[in-house]
């Protein structure tokens, strides 16, 4: 009996090893060929622009967000890199890239305060799809607040409450009727993302208070 509970720990450990192994091809794959080909059409685009620089501003203004398109395209994909190289993702990474997130929104951005804690001591380690997931709706969160809420603060926390993992995305922006305003797909998104690692996402907003969401998910 040990002999094959010995052979079956050893079938499981080849199958990880060989999981592993994909998704480091992959996503080397990803990065040295879609990559590259994204890097070379913002080239190819920047270089248009110089050419045609006494064109209409209809045309630099495509251009420019033709550019401004593929670089948000790269940074998704080096983010989805990066969850695909790892079999788990700890609490401290998913704070460090909501950390560097912050960093990239603080340049496009001008006069607001940004602030991500994370108040969780021991170590707490996420399947690479729920560490995504949550950030992915950590991003679209910020993101919203920086786009409709004119706020002049956006912080995040992370935390844990009773044995679950909690995130809250928080901005002091005008806020609004959650009544009457249509959420349309950001909301979808963000619940379809946190229903897929058996979680929950609300979102809770008054007109001139603010709003904030808050993402619920087990441990």
């Amino acid at each position: 009996q040990k002999e094959i509970d010995l052979k079956d720990a050893l079938s499981i450990i080849k199958t990880q090893n060989r999981l592993q192994e994909q998704r480091l091809r992959i996503s080397r794959d990803l990065h040295d060929n879609i990559g590259s080909q994204l890097t070379f059409i913002i080239s190819s685009v920047d270089n248009l622009k110089y050419i045609s620089k006494d064109a209409n501003k209809k045309l630099k203004d495509k251009l420019s967000n033709i550019s401004s398109f593929t670089s948000e395209t790269i940074h998704q994909l080096r983010d989805t890199i990066w969850a695909m190289n790892k079999s788990e993702i700890t609490v401290e990474d998913l704070h460090t890239r909501a950390l560097s997130f912050v960093e990239k929104a603080k340049k496009a951005t001008q006069n607001i305060d940004f602030e991500v804690n994370q108040k969780i001591k021991k170590e707490i380690t996420l399947s690479s799809l729920k560490g995504m997931n949550i950030f992915r709706v950590i991003q679209e969160s910020i993101n919203n607040s920086i786009k409709y809420a004119e706020a002049s603060k956006i912080s995040v926390l992370i935390s844990e409450e009773d044995n679950k993992l909690a995130v809250i995305i928080k901005d002091n922006g005008i806020g609004f009727d959650i009544k009457t305003v249509d959420l349309g797909n950001g909301l979808s998104n963000m619940e379809k993302r946190i229903s897929e690692i058996d979680g929950r996402v609300g979102i809770i907003s008054e007109v001139n208070k603010g709003t904030t969401i808050r993402i619920i998910c087990k441990l």
